[in-house]
């Protein structure tokens, strides 16, 4: 306890509380503000919290003076208090008493299970606001606790600006270990209850929603969103200053600042608290990368080869109309590595119009990078740990929309393709590929994962034969898996001649959809790629008799299959 809050004074503040409760009864109170927050002078004024039961009043200021000091004692009725606890009645005005440093004075136990209740509460609404604006990434992410309590602080100056200076305060450096330990107690013990319901993991200091929280968020039905309470908040917070008790409390707090700053703009001194995206995690082969991490080509160099030695690199355009696309080669210890390195960015104007008309109706590209990088990342993370053959994820540049992956040496699938629709007898080895790609199709949808954009481009065959599945920026959870088979099968068809004969694209699609259905692929799925729906979209690439035939080895297989195993 600080000396500014002695004995005596703490003696004199809990005789009074008990002298103003009259014949109400105490649920609790405490003393909180900057004689708790350890910034206070001896002249400053003291700041008690009192939650009375079945207080008529509901809401009241009251103050008491001590040796030429004002006691300001904020009263509240304990339902009230509650519901602000429960569900930001009063714009976490009340809340917020609890969740910054306080001092008990009476009923601590019942004080700490309202405070865990509250930073509960916050915990999930942040994690909702994760899962809304990350719907891919949000798989993967690991989270530092410290993210939660550095979020909570920064949404509150940024809709209520005057109480930057308080939280700027508190987190001087000469106060900012036990502030900060102070506050982390409490978040520390509302993870480990949501860890309990199984609603988070805490995984090695960090923490990680689980699928069936992701999952009750998306279900979950329509309410406002979390951005729109946080104004409602902001809105009722500003009617509150207004009350000169709370102004004069803020104007304390400013002079505080002031003495040791010069700046007052409350507008700049938000971007002085630190950013929660440090405190957010993507995992990569190379360990955690941060949310605010900038490392650029040089900065990646120098982090993986030997330290004290100048980057040396050298990068090549690899092509990419709608993405920049490098491959990186440096040396590391005397071996030359690659690297891919994309930039992503968004598919504005001219540039991706094509493609979404391409599809029009049938499948709805990703078009901001953001969201691309977010969906390459976490379906390259979750595939990779179910033994999946797709690129290592070595470090990730969220500002910047920068990411980097391992060099797939090997051949595109391309030519596979070409040498079995050009050729006039087909090749042993390039069926048995073709059917091990289907395989790998079929298990990727068993994971739940649709590719989103299943084109032979973007499947790498490795110098020891093996597959990868590469450019998965268009890759959800939630996808079309027909869409997936129907786009190899009827794009593979536009590289056979337009006079060729449809056998060859017929002997494709059977080796394909067989190591579909061989590895658990539905028939359903192989069915319905049949469709005109999905035939429509390829008419401007693929020979009109090469889709029929396609289509109808899809029909015809997709409902072999059914009709047998029914």
């Amino acid at each position: 306890m600080t000396q500014l809050l002695d004995d005596k004074l703490r003696k004199f503040m809990v005789n009074t509380c008990k002298r103003l409760a009259g014949v109400h009864k105490i649920a609790g109170a405490c003393v909180y503000g900057p004689r708790v927050w350890g910034y206070a002078t001896k002249r400053s004024n003291v700041h008690v919290l009192m939650v009375l039961r079945d207080y008529r009043t509901r809401l009241k200021w009251l103050t008491t003076p001590m040796n030429g000091i004002t006691i300001f004692i904020l009263v509240v009725e304990q339902g009230i208090f509650e519901g602000d606890i429960r569900s930001g009645w009063l714009g976490d005005f009340m809340t917020e008493k609890i969740t910054l440093p306080y001092e008990p004075l009476l009923n601590q136990e019942y004080l700490q299970h309202q405070e865990v209740r509250a930073k509960k509460r916050t915990i999930l609404e942040f994690c909702e606001n994760i899962i809304s604006e990350h719907p891919e990434l949000c798989h993967e992410l690991l989270i530092k606790p410290e993210y939660f309590m550095f979020e909570s602080m920064m949404r509150k100056a940024r809709l209520f600006p005057p109480i930057t200076f308080t939280l700027l305060n508190l987190l001087r450096r000469d106060l900012r270990e036990v502030n900060i330990h102070s506050m982390m107690t409490g978040y520390l013990q509302a993870l480990a209850k949501l860890a309990e319901t199984r609603q988070i993991e805490l995984l090695d200091g960090y923490v990680k929603m689980t699928e069936g929280l992701i999952k009750a968020v998306r279900t979950r039905k329509p309410k406002l969103p979390p951005i729109v309470r946080s104004i409602q908040r902001a809105l009722f917070l500003h009617v509150l200053s207004i009350m000169s008790k709370v102004t004069s409390s803020l104007m304390e707090d400013q002079k505080a600042f002031l003495k040791l700053h010069q700046t007052s703009d409350n507008g700049k001194l938000a971007f002085q608290l630190e950013a929660p995206e440090r405190h957010i995690f993507m995992p990569t082969s190379l360990g955690p990368v941060s949310l605010s991490e900038k490392t650029d080509i040089r900065d990646f160099v120098r982090r993986i080869t030997p330290s004290g030695l100048p980057p040396d690199f050298e990068t090549e355009r690899l092509g990419g109309v709608l993405n920049s696309v490098y491959l990186l080669k440096y040396k590391r210890n005397q071996e030359e590595e690659k690297v891919v390195v994309k930039r992503f960015k968004d598919w504005l104007g001219l540039k991706w119009f094509p493609l979404s008309l391409w599809a029009l109706g049938t499948k709805n590209f990703a078009v901001l990078g953001q969201t691309r990088l977010e969906r390459e990342y976490s379906m390259n993370q979750f595939l990779n740990s179910h033994g999946f053959p797709v690129p290592m994820i070595l470090s990730v540049n969220h500002q910047e929309r920068l990411i980097f992956e391992g060099f797939i040496e090997g051949e595109n699938l391309v030519k596979t393709i070409k040498r079995i629709l050009l050729s006039k007898k087909s090749v042993a080895e390039d069926d048995m590929l073709v059917s091990d790609v289907g395989r790998k199709v079929a298990e990727a949808h068993r994971l739940g994962v649709a590719f989103g954009d299943c084109k032979p481009e973007n499947i790498i065959v490795a110098e020891n034969g093996d597959s990868y599945f590469v450019d998965l920026e268009q890759a959800t959870r939630d996808g079309s898996q027909v869409w997936d088979v129907a786009e190899f099968l009827y794009y593979s068809g536009h590289y056979a001649l337009p006079i060729a004969s449809p056998s060859p694209a017929e002997h494709l699609a059977e080796k394909f959809i067989n190591g579909y259905l061989q590895a658990g692929g539905k028939a359903t799925t192989i069915r319905s790629a049949s469709s005109a729906r999905y035939t429509k979209v390829f008419t401007i690439f693929t020979p009109p008799h090469i889709l029929l035939a396609v289509s109808n080895i899809c029909r015809k297989m997709g409902t072999k299959i059914t009709s047998e195993s029914g």
